[in-house]
């Protein structure tokens, strides 16, 4: 029912839309990554929070194409007689594909941030009591945020449980390690760019199949309703 050709006009937008939103979770990511916090605190960060933000945008994407297979299969739906056109919403095919995408395979499910950290680096900064940290050479180096200041109020750190400490002072070394880091979320995000869109291709085929079998039962239809509608002629002619 959807033009080949149309098809890939929607794949090209999809690419547009994933390219867009793994932009916007690198940016996030970079943004508290940036921040003077506690070395220990961003290595957990980064190892788990951009997966979960793949797993919202993945949802996002999920509605966007469905919104865009719909648009189109809507189009063609528009020619049919009104009873065909009935059954059609009544079959609900966005809803009962994105139910079932999200129910029997769990949704996306991208893979975790393994993490490559220099330890010798990493130790640099040392906590040894509760909100204080030193560096190597024994300077204090951070101060504790009070335990009074909502965790929803630092963007991005809502969802992470334990202290946070606002580093004042990093060494060169503690800065080349977030370089590191850098590199490695943007070879991960490449990666689940990849595994994103063909989760979504994937998607589309299982809505073009449903598509497909909703359209022969519409054609079965109606060859039945010919065959009725003979037979019910063919009994006046009979009677008359």
């Amino acid at each position: 029912m959807i033009k080949s050709k149309t098809l890939k006009q929607i794949e090209k937008k999809l690419d547009e839309d994933i390219s867009k939103e793994i932009e916007l979770i690198k940016n996030e990511v970079y943004y508290i990554l940036n921040k003077d916090l506690d070395l220990y605190f961003l290595k957990e960060f980064i190892k788990y929070y951009p997966r979960k933000l793949l797993k919202e945008k993945a949802e996002i994407l999920l509605d966007t194409l469905l919104n865009y297979l719909m648009q189109e299969a809507l189009k063609n739906i528009k020619n049919l007689d009104l009873d065909y056109q009935y059954e059609f919403f009544k079959e609900n095919l966005r809803e009962k594909i994105k139910n079932k995408i999200l129910s029997e395979n769990g949704g996306f499910k991208p893979q975790s941030l393994r993490i490559k950290e220099n330890e010798d680096l990493l130790d640099k900064t040392l906590t040894v009591a509760p909100g204080i940290a030193v560096s190597a050479g024994g300077l204090i180096a951070t101060i504790a945020i009070p335990e009074t200041l909502p965790l929803k109020a630092i963007p991005a750190v809502s969802t992470l449980v334990g202290p946070i400490y606002v580093v004042k002072k990093f060494k060169e070394k503690n800065k080349r390690l977030k370089n590191i880091w850098k590199k490695q979320i943007n070879t991960y995000l490449k990666n689940a760019k990849n595994e994103l869109k063909s989760w979504l291709l994937k998607v589309e085929k299982n809505f073009l199949d449903n598509l497909e079998t909703f359209c022969k039962k519409l054609d079965q239809s109606s060859v039945e309703n010919i065959i009725n509608k003979n037979n019910i002629n063919y009994v006046k002619i009979k009677n008359s």
